[in-house]
């Protein structure tokens, strides 16, 4: 209990911090959109680059924990549509319901990884990442093209290119594709990679505190609570079925569970914004999601025995 506890605390003690800079305005409300975008287009790509383009997979094989993934994600989805009667909300607050069921926070997820697993471990989330990217946003993005208020570029052409141009998507082609073909960064260039990398999960961590809103869970209801409830509880236990179901070994099932555990992305609030979905809603999921995560992620390892 304590090796987790030691893991995961200080994740959540950063996000912490990264809410008390942005509420007392240090280093300035400009300072976190240029500092959430360098995390997504520059450190978390870096990151991504450098560790698939060496990484020795060895023994482990990935298609049983990608196809464990793959179908725990269509479950997820399936489930969030067979419960849309029940909660009763319109089609932008079902398309926000959606996005927090199934978006997962990349940050949160990667310093939680680092901390409990090391460098084995994020080779083994670079590489789900790398399938869990296209999916969930090929998920996303056909859900608000449906129930969203404003959907648009949703042609199959538009969904083509905002996935070709997802930089965490090129930067894991990009890795794999340098590992399969027996190259490896030059060395002049490799600890650059590798420095920019670093900075990934504390500014992602930074980030992902200054962009809670706090205000936006006042009116937390039902929907907040589902979303949550599937994000946090239903995914895991999922996740870590299907991993027992596959026989996958121990690195890879607490990788899942700690995937299936991670709370919702901040990304959803962006695209309901961009595509008629109820914004403020995802803000509340997001916040909430976030505030739960630190008792459900350290839970299931947990009672997992892991």
């Amino acid at each position: 209990m304590q090796a987790v506890a030691l893991a995961i605390v200080p994740i959540f003690l950063v996000i912490a911090i990264g809410t008390v800079m942005k509420r007392t305005k240090f280093p300035g409300d400009e300072f976190w959109p240029l500092a959430d975008k360098m995390t997504y287009y520059v450190f978390f790509p870096a990151l991504l680059v450098e560790n698939l383009s060496k990484a020795k997979l060895g023994d482990i094989d990935p298609t049983g924990m990608l196809g464990a993934l793959f179908i725990a994600l269509l479950v997820q989805a399936g489930l969030v549509y067979l419960l849309r009667p029940v909660v009763k909300v319109d089609g932008p607050g079902f398309t926000s319901i959606f996005q927090g069921a199934v978006r997962f926070n990349t940050f949160v997820g990667l310093a939680a990884v680092a901390a409990l697993e090391g460098q084995a471990g994020i080779t083994v989330f670079a590489v789900a990442i790398s399938l869990a990217i296209p999916v969930i946003n090929v998920m996303c993005v056909l859900t608000l093209a449906r129930y969203g208020a404003h959907g648009h570029g949703t042609s199959l052409r538009s969904q083509a290119l905002f996935l070709a141009k997802n930089p965490l998507i090129i930067a894991c082609a990009t890795g794999a594709a340098l590992n399969g073909l027996d190259l490896t960064l030059p060395p002049g260039i490799e600890p650059v990679f590798k420095m920019l990398g670093a900075m990934a999960a504390p500014m992602g961590l930074l980030t992902v505190g200054a962009g809670l809103q706090w205000e936006a869970t006042r009116n937390a209801g039902r929907s907040v609570g589902l979303s949550c409830a599937l994000k946090l509880l239903i995914y895991p236990v999922v996740l870590y079925a299907l991993s027992r179901f596959w026989h996958l070994p121990p690195l890879e099932t607490r990788v899942l569970v700690l995937w299936g555990a991670m709370p919702s992305a901040s990304s959803s609030y962006i695209l309901a914004r961009q595509m008629g979905g109820d914004a403020p809603l995802s803000a509340a999921i997001i916040t909430v999601s976030t505030i739960l995560a630190i008792i459900t992620m350290p839970a299931f390892l947990l009672m997992l025995g892991m």
